[in-house]
């Protein structure tokens, strides 16, 4: 079972990582602007969210390859982090193998991006 903290721990502006075999995963509180219904056309509201990225072993988010990583967004309530439990539970139980036979960091080299192309360069110098 996965351990995710109550949603108390979220509300205070913590972020929690762990790992279940090779399943890394940060759970991220913050906020996002929606459209507000009651407020007309144009009008935004902000809503409090729970941000869930899970990715393989053995690096970390940022050094891992963009196409291996996911990310699922709830609601910061105590409905959503349940949920964010939930979707990482799933996320495991769909490969259990996979995730039990990640690469150790001496077998495989960090992500890194692609360079540039050529002209994307001579553009950032001309301009």
């Amino acid at each position: 079972m996965i351990f995710v903290p109550l949603l108390h721990y979220f509300k205070c502006k913590n972020t929690y990582s762990g790992n279940e075999y090779g399943l890394r995963y940060r759970l991220t509180p913050g906020k996002r602007s929606v459209p507000d219904p009651k407020g007309g056309e144009g009008a935004v509201k902000e809503e409090s969210i729970l941000t869930v990225d899970y990715w393989p072993d053995p690096w970390t988010l940022e050094m891992t390859d963009p196409a291996l990583r996911r990310q699922e967004i709830f609601p910061l309530t105590d409905e959503g982090r349940a949920a964010a439990a939930s979707c990482l539970e799933d996320a495991f139980n769909a490969d259990p193998e996979r995730w039990k036979n990640c690469p150790d960091m001496m077998d495989c080299d960090p992500w890194t991006p692609p360079a540039p192309e050529p002209e994307e360069e001579a553009e950032t110098r001309n301009a």
